[in-house]
């Protein structure tokens, strides 16, 4: 026997959600787009902040509502995160050139002065961000189907979370590695997704998404790399590393949204309204082939539940 037509015919939405820190607020505007077109979205699995975003809405689908608690959030904060300033390079290319070489030299003074640490920063900041944004309750319960993705540095396995605390699940794909210690769990010590999944299309795809929409942060071309400095050239094999890992994951979902972010550094989380805009448009712009993609998918599976119920006779 078999279901319904209804419920065969039925596309399963995925949506794929990446980090990027503060430039991954882009994400509020490709689900306002997607809520606004009435696109159905019935799963979503996040790394980052992508997991941060994606379980707010799981937990509460109403883009505005999210968007403006966000905001608030935001708001409320201090930008001069202790250690932060020290080591992210934010908007030195408006620095003049002296000022340049001093920052430089202080960031290498106390990036070795941190290095026999586990991390930066105490986790302080991004439990009171999940504390403030999700309410308590467990993964099962999310009125969108919901899956955070970590990873364990002891294995290197990628992890998607999707039972339990949703606020112990987003911390646990949000901990940056360096800036926030992982947690220990058993044999695991877990970490930000991002290191094995920076975009999750595999996992959204094992929930059971017909079509997957991966949004993704990342910075598509870089720019040449004028500090040649030891922490500069790590930096930038870092990079290139999660992006060639990213792009491995993006060939794999049936529409790529990547908003227009690149030039803004991960920690600039005043340009709230900024990413937003830059989700509408290219959420927007990728909107036909979300269509697409949908309409093909309908129209093949009646097709085959008839083949299937012949053969069932």
């Amino acid at each position: 026997m078999f279901p319904q037509e209804e419920a065969i015919t039925t596309v399963q939405v995925g949506l794929a959600l990446g980090g990027g820190g503060a430039r991954g607020l882009a994400h509020l505007g490709v689900l306002k787009v997607l809520e606004e077109e009435d696109i159905p979205v019935n799963m979503i699995a996040g790394t980052s902040i992508g997991a941060m975003i994606g379980a707010v809405y799981a937990q509460t689908p109403d883009i505005e509502a999210i968007t403006e608690r966000i905001r608030s959030y935001l708001r409320s904060l201090d930008y001069e995160i202790p250690g932060l300033k020290n080591i992210s390079g934010a908007e030195e290319d408006d620095l003049p050139t002296l000022q340049r070489f001093a920052r430089t030299i202080a960031r290498r003074i106390y990036i070795s002065s941190i290095g026999s640490r586990s991390s930066i920063l105490k986790p302080d900041a991004l439990d009171s961000a999940i504390r403030y944004l999700l309410d308590d309750g467990l993964i099962e319960d999310t009125q969108i189907s919901f899956g955070a993705v970590a990873t364990d540095l002891n294995s290197g396995e990628a992890l998607l979370i999707r039972e339990g605390s949703i606020r112990r699940a987003v911390r646990r794909s949000a901990l940056i590695p360096a800036f926030f210690p992982p947690e220990v769990d058993g044999k695991r010590l877990v970490a930000d997704g991002a290191v094995t999944r920076p975009v999750p299309v595999e996992f959204v795809r094992s929930m059971g998404a017909d079509i997957v929409i991966a949004v993704s942060a990342d910075p598509t071309i870089l720019s040449p790399l004028e500090d040649r400095s030891i922490i500069s050239i790590m930096q930038r094999c870092d990079l290139i590393r999660g992006l060639q890992l990213s792009r491995l994951e993006l060939e794999k979902a049936d529409v790529i949204i990547h908003p227009d972010v690149a030039d803004c550094h991960w920690s600039c989380f005043t340009e709230c309204d900024r990413f937003v805009e830059e989700g509408v448009k290219e959420a927007k712009h990728q909107l036909s082939k979300i269509r697409n993609a949908i309409k093909v998918r309908r129209g093949w599976l009646p097709r085959l539940m008839k083949i299937l119920s012949k053969g069932e006779r």
